[in-house]
C-alpha cells in the first residue's frame, strides 16, 4: 500500500534525502586506496552531525555503524571496519540513510577505488544504464513492476543478469519507515 503523503512531509524527506546526497558524496570524495570502511563511516557521522540528523541504520536492530559498506562481491549491508582498507581496483558499495523529524532518506551508490578493470567498469556501467532505465519509469500511470521490468530488462539484454531473488534486507527506502523489499539483480560471475 502506498501512503500518499502532504506536503510538510514530503519537504521533510526531501530534507533527510538531501542529507544522505550528501553523506554519499563526502564517502566518494574520500574514496582511495588505503582508506578503511571506517573512515568512511566516521565522515558520514560528520555529515549527519552537522545537520542534526541521525543515522537510519546506527542501532537498528543492533547495526553498530552509521552506513553500509560492502566491498567487491559481498552482497549488500557489510559492516564498516577499521580493517577493512579498499585497494586499487576495488569497488565498494555505500549505503547511507538519514532520518529528520521523523522521516528517512536512504540511498546507496557504488564508487571504484582508483582505477578498476574493464569488465568492473562494464559492470558499473550497465547497472547504471539500468537505474536510469527504471527512473525513466518512475512516471504517474505506471505501476512498481514497470519500474522493476525496465532495469531488469536491459541487463538481462546485455546478458548481464541470470536471475533475480526476493531478499527482506535488499533495498532503499524513503518515509518514516525503513527496508521494504524490493528484487536484486545477481551478476553472472562474483569475480572483478
Amino acid at each position: 500500500m502506498i501512503t500518499l503523503k502532504t506536503s510538510a512531509q514530503s519537504a521533510k524527506m526531501r530534507e533527510a534525502g538531501l542529507v544522505v546526497a550528501e553523506m554519499l558524496e563526502a564517502c566518494r570524495a574520500a574514496t582511495h586506496p588505503g582508506v578503511t570502511t571506517a573512515e568512511l563511516d566516521r565522515i558520514a557521522a560528520d555529515v549527519l552531525r552537522r545537520h542534526g540528523a541521525k543515522s537510519s541504520f546506527l542501532g537498528y536492530h543492533g547495526y553498530p555503524a552509521t552506513i553500509c559498506t560492502s566491498v567487491n562481491d559481498e552482497i549488500v549491508h557489510g559492516i564498516p571496519s577499521p580493517k577493512r582498507k579498499l585497494r586499487e581496483g576495488d569497488i565498494v558499495g555505500i549505503d547511507a540513510g538519514a532520518i529528520v523529524d521523523g522521516w528517512h532518506a536512504d540511498a546507496a551508490i557504488t564508487v571504484p577505488v582508483g582505477r578498476v578493470s574493464g569488465a568492473v567498469a562494464d559492470l558499473m556501467r550497465v547497472t547504471e544504464e539500468a537505474l536510469r532505465a527504471g527512473i525513466a519509469k518512475a512516471v504517474i500511470g505506471n505501476r512498481i513492476g514497470d519500474i522493476g521490468s525496465a532495469t531488469t530488462s536491459d541487463t538481462g539484454s546485455a546478458g548481464r543478469c541470470t536471475r533475480t531473488r526476493r531478499s527482506p534486507t535488499t533495498g532503499q527506502s524513503a518515509g518514516n519507515r525503513t527496508r521494504r523489499s524490493v528484487r536484486a539483480c545477481a551478476s553472472r560471475s562474483s569475480r572483478w
